[in-house]
C-alpha cells in the first residue's frame, strides 16, 4: 500500500548552514522547474508536429531523447546529489500519458505546465531517518540534515501515530519511496513522504493463546507460550548492553577528566558539548535497540498465532538503568503495545509480584526457589527450570490483570 505523510522539517546546524540549506533547496527547486517545462516542451512540440499521433516516429524519437544526457539540461544548475534529471524525465513522461488518458487528444485538457513552486522531487534512498536523543533526524544530500518537527500536528493522537510511523521507517518495516520537498504558504519546509507499507493479512489467532514476556537482566526479554511451554526464546543479551556501555563510559570518563583540566573558554564549551553528544548517542542506541527488541517480541507472537501478550506492569523508571543509563523497560513495553495493536494482538499487564518466585508446576511461592539468576528449583516439588523460562510461563498464565 502506498501512502503519503506530510512532515514539517527544519534544517539544523549553524545559522549560516541553515541559511545555505534552505537556499540549496530553493535553487534546486527552481532548476527542476526549468527542466520540467523544457522536457514537457519537447514532448508537446513533437506531439503537435506529428499531428497528435503518438505512434509516429517523430513522437517516439522525442520520447527516446528524454534521457539524462539530453542537451536541453545543459546550463541548468541542478542541486548536487539530487537525481533531478531522472526524476524530470520520468515525471514528464508519466504526466503526458495521464493527460492523454484524461482528454488531451480531444482538447479537453491542456499540456501540463509546471509552476515554479512545484515540489522538489528526491529519491527515497537519499532520505536516511535516524534518532538523535528524542528527536528524529533525516540526513539528506549535500550534507544537509533535517529535524522532524513533531509538534506541528494539531492533535496529540496524530503526533503519536506519526511517531509510530516514523519508527517503522527507521526499523525499515516501511520503505521510503520517491518523495518531495516544498514550502507551504507560511514558508514552512514540508516533506511529502511517500511510503510503501506492506500489506499484512489478518492473522488467524489460536483462541486463548498467550505469549508471556519476562523482562530480565541476563536476557532483556524471555518469551514463552502459555499452552506450549516448549515454544520459547530469549531475545537480546546483557553482553550487547555491557559492550556499548563500557565503551561509552570510558569515553565519558576521558571527557570528564579533560573537563577538570580545562578552566573555561571555548575549549571547555567544546568538551561539554562532546559529553552531551555522547549521552545523546547512548540514548539513541538504546531507543533503536528497544525498537528491534519489541519487533522481535511481536513477530514471535504473530508466528505462533497468539491472541494476547502478557507483560508485567513495571514503573516508568523500571530497572533498566542497572544495564545502561537511560535504557527503559517502560519504553520497550510501550513499543510492544503499539506494534502488537497494529496486527490485532491485545497486550495485557499483570501484577509482577512473585512471578519469579512461583513454581509454574505446583504454584509454591518461596524466595528460595530462585537459587541464582539463572537457576530455579522449587523447594516444594523439586521442579527445576531456567529461572527466566519459569517466570515467562507464570506471566503467560497469570490472570492478575492490572488496567
Amino acid at each position: 500500500m502506498i501512502t503519503v505523510r506530510k512532515l514539517k522539517l527544519t534544517v539544523i546546524g549553524t545559522d549560516e548552514e541553515r541559511k545555505q540549506g534552505y537556499k540549496f533547496i530553493r535553487d534546486s527547486q527552481y532548476a527542476q522547474y526549468q527542466g520540467l517545462n523544457l522536457a514537457m516542451g519537447i514532448l508537446s512540440s513533437a506531439y503537435l508536429e506529428s499531428n497528435r499521433d503518438i505512434k509516429s516516429d517523430i513522437f517516439k524519437n522525442a520520447q527516446k531523447s528524454l534521457t539524462n544526457s539530453n542537451p536541453l539540461f545543459e546550463g541548468i544548475a541542478f542541486g548536487t546529489g539530487i537525481d533531478t534529471k531522472s526524476s524530470i524525465t520520468q515525471r514528464v513522461k508519466k504526466d503526458f500519458k495521464t493527460s492523454l488518458k484524461n482528454g488531451l487528444a480531444k482538447g479537453e485538457r491542456t499540456i501540463t505546465n509546471y509552476k515554479r513552486n512545484y515540489p522538489l522531487m528526491t529519491r527515497g534512498r537519499d532520505l536516511k531517518f535516524m534518532y538523535e536523543g528524542d528527536d528524529i533526524l533525516i540526513k539528506w544530500v549535500n550534507k544537509i540534515i533535517f529535524k522532524v518537527v513533531l509538534g506541528a500536528t494539531k492533535r496529540k493522537e496524530n503526533s503519536i501515530e506519526l511517531q509510530h510511523t516514523l519508527h517503522k521507517v527507521i526499523d525499515k518495516e516501511y520503505k521510503v519511496m520517491q518523495s518531495s520537498l516544498c514550502f507551504d504558504k507560511n514558508n514552512n519546509l514540508i516533506l511529502n513522504l511517500t511510503l510503501d507499507i506492506p500489506y499484512t493479512p489478518k492473522k488467524n489467532f489460536v483462541e486463548g493463546r498467550v505469549l508471556g514476556v519476562d523482562l530480565g537482566i541476563k536476557y532483556p526479554a524471555y518469551v514463552c507460550l502459555n499452552d506450549d511451554t516448549y515454544k520459547r526464546e530469549h531475545l537480546g543479551s546483557i553482553d550487547d548492553f555491557m559492550k556499548v556501555r563500557e565503551q561509552m563510559q570510558q569515553r565519558a570518563r576521558n571527557l570528564q577528566q579533560a573537563l577538570k583540566l580545562t578552566k573555561g573558554g571555548k575549549g571547555r564549551t567544546k568538551k561539554t558539548q562532546a559529553l552531551n553528544r555522547l549521552k545523546d548517542k547512548e540514548r539513541n542506541w538504546a531507543k533503536t535497540y528497544n525498537h528491534q527488541l519489541s519487533k522481535k517480541i511481536v513477530d514471535f507472537a504473530i508466528k505462533h498465532q497468539c491472541e494476547f501478550i502478557n507483560m508485567e506492569k513495571l514503573t516508568k523508571d523500571g530497572f533498566g538503568d542497572k544495564l545502561l543509563r537511560n535504557w527503559s523497560y517502560y519504553e520497550l513495553q510501550n513499543m510492544v503495545e503499539y506494534k502488537a495493536e497494529r496486527v490485532g494482538i491485545t497486550v495485557r499487564y499483570i501484577d509482577p509480584a512473585y512471578t519469579s518466585q512461583t513454581c509454574c508446576i505446583c504454584g509454591h511461592i518461596d524466595k528460595d526457589n530462585r537459587q541464582t539468576q539463572e537457576k530455579f528449583k522449587c523447594t516444594e516439588c523439586g521442579f527445576e527450570l531456567n529461572a527466566d523460562h519459569n517466570a515467562s510461563i507464570n506471566i503467560a498464565r497469570s490472570e492478575k490483570f492490572i488496567k
